[in-house]
């Protein structure tokens, strides 16, 4: 029995030795990596508008965000009403019901495909606006600059500088 409590206490040790000297590795690195942060870019391609957001252009972000939640809110609305007249389709007992249940059936899918259209139009739209703030925001990092300096005081140093 003591045998037994000996072998499980090292076995205990050792397995808590081994995580913590693990754990200790893993925070060395995570200090060395850096933390990839989210490009607006990026952001936008996951929530139309957020990447806006995060270039503090707020209008635009926040009629991309609701533009893009009225647009799935509409998908979900048809989407339900859909299914309901579908279900009440299938179970109708005379030819006129099923005939107007599968036409309300249908009408309720096509809205929601034009949502469907509408809310893919909206994110396109949304990734070209921010991809045009992204690039004039590069463009207005290109600079052209002229240097003229004193080189030890006796060279006068002419330098053109562009960056593109």
């Amino acid at each position: 029995m003591k045998r037994n409590l000996k072998f499980l206490i090292a076995v205990m040790v050792f397995l808590f030795s081994y995580q913590f000297s693990n754990g200790q590795d893993r925070e060395a690195e995570e200090k060395i990596v850096p933390k990839k942060q989210l490009i607006s870019l990026q952001k936008s391609l996951l929530i139309p508008g957020w990447g806006q957001i995060a270039e503090k252009r707020y209008v635009e972000g926040a009629l991309f965000l609701s533009a893009e939640i009225f647009c799935v809110y509409k998908i979900l609305s048809y989407n339900h009403k859909g299914n309901y007249y579908y279900e009440r389709y299938k179970k109708a007992d005379n030819v006129t019901d099923a005939v107007r249940y599968r036409e309300l059936t249908e009408r309720y899918d096509t809205q929601r495909n034009k949502f469907f259209l509408a809310a893919a139009g909206t994110w396109v739209f949304n990734l070209l606006d921010i991809y045009l703030i992204v690039k004039s925001k590069e463009r207005k990092k290109r600079n052209f600059n002229l240097k003229l300096e004193n080189y030890e005081n006796k060279t006068l140093v002419f330098t053109i500088f562009y960056s593109f």
